[in-house]
């Protein structure tokens, strides 16, 4: 299991090439994008969503499992846990923005915003 060292210098690590590369949270606008998830076709911004958060309102982050194993009744949201979360989130907010802002060995916290206007990947 990865230590928080780890953890954080890998999280920072992203940031750096996700400023780079000038990347960009994931728009979901429909359910139907969720078919296939995992894998999360998500970019790992990691310390740069909060330069999301000056131009976004964030909504929420969820803990996830990023290895598709985990179950129901564990801290992290299951597959299925996750995308009925973000099902509701679309049905209350409309379109989102997602990034992972975390990742550990297993798990995975995901920044979501409610997109400004307009909104555009």
């Amino acid at each position: 299991m990865w230590g928080l060292e780890t953890i954080r210098k890998i999280n920072h690590e992203a940031a750096v090439k996700a400023r780079e590369a000038s990347l960009e949270p994931t728009v979901l606008e429909s359910e139907e994008q969720l078919e296939g998830w995992p894998p999360f076709p998500l970019p790992h911004l990691g310390d740069a969503c909060a330069d999301i958060d000056g131009e976004e309102e964030r909504v929420e982050t969820l803990f996830v499992d990023s290895s598709g194993l985990g179950a129901d009744d564990e801290p992290a949201l299951s597959i299925n846990q996750f995308k009925d979360q973000l099902k509701s989130l679309l049905e209350e907010h409309g379109p989102l923005k997602l990034a992972i802002e975390d990742q550990g060995q297993f798990q995975v916290y995901i920044a979501i915003w409610k997109c400004g206007v307009p909104c555009g990947s």
